[in-house]
């Protein structure tokens, strides 16, 4: 199969991303962010300002950032590993697809899909919250998907249960780093391997809040990553999807 046709097949992608976990995504949401905000709005009433000085907006900042995270997460729920475990890439890769190629370019449609949603659900957002940015909560969305996202790619080709790993290890890392970063021992060396979790606030409120944030917290997401990106393409290219 040529690039080109190869190509032609993101339509397919970005099909399937829609109806198995965009709509999914936009739902819940939208639904959490109402029950979380709009009874305040209608209480307040004409005190309402949705403002970076409300009460609320510090809260509307947290919670904008679990949103992604809890996208990145279904976003890649099964992308590879699903395909391997109902043995559907015995049809798929009968036909001449590069499966680095192909598993690489859905990773990059699903990319798409999470921010177009995430701009979805910002709007709403913006119509409580004024004060609050699309353009950077979609920046922000785009740096967890890669920081997130590559993680869950790498463990969906090494494990069955790839999103019950990419929770476990994207929430543990936080635990962990909490726990012991601070200590000044060999466990405080150990944990400095675990994804990068303890930047997600200060970057979360800088970048989502004021549309900039540290370079230093920003390369290391990203770079952490894109490792991991480029891991699981290393693992498709030289090893079985077959179990």
């Amino acid at each position: 199969m040529t690039r080109g046709r190869l190509a032609k097949y993101s339509l397919w992608q970005f099909r399937d991303f829609v109806m198995d976990r965009g709509i999914a995504i936009v739902l819940i949401g939208f639904l959490w962010g109402y029950v979380m905000f709009e009874p305040a709005r209608r209480t307040m009433g004409a005190q309402w300002t949705g403002d970076q000085n409300s009460p609320l907006w510090g809260i509307a900042l947290q919670f904008s950032s679990a949103i992604v995270s809890l996208s990145v997460l279904i976003a890649m729920n099964g992308i590879i590993s699903n395909d391997r475990k109902t043995g559907y890439y015995r049809f798929l890769f009968a036909k001449p697809i590069n499966p680095v190629l192909y598993y690489a370019q859905m990773f990059g449609v699903f990319m798409v899909g999470v921010v177009l949603a995430m701009v979805i659900l910002s709007s709403f957002f913006h119509w409580i919250f004024p004060a609050f940015s699309v353009l950077n909560f979609a920046l922000y969305a785009a740096l967890i998907y890669v920081a997130m996202g590559g993680i869950g790619f790498f463990l969906s080709v090494a494990t069955r249960f790839d999103w019950l790993t990419l929770a476990a290890v994207w929430v543990g890392s936080r635990i962990l780093r909490g726990v012991y970063g601070a200590k000044h021992d060999w466990r405080s060396k150990a944990v400095e391997l675990l994804p990068p979790v303890h930047k997600l606030d200060d970057v979360a409120n800088s970048l989502i809040g004021r549309g900039t944030a540290e370079t230093g917290d920003v390369v290391w997401l990203l770079g952490y990553g894109l490792l991991f990106f480029v891991l699981g393409l290393v693992v498709l290219r030289y090893g079985s999807l077959a179990d």
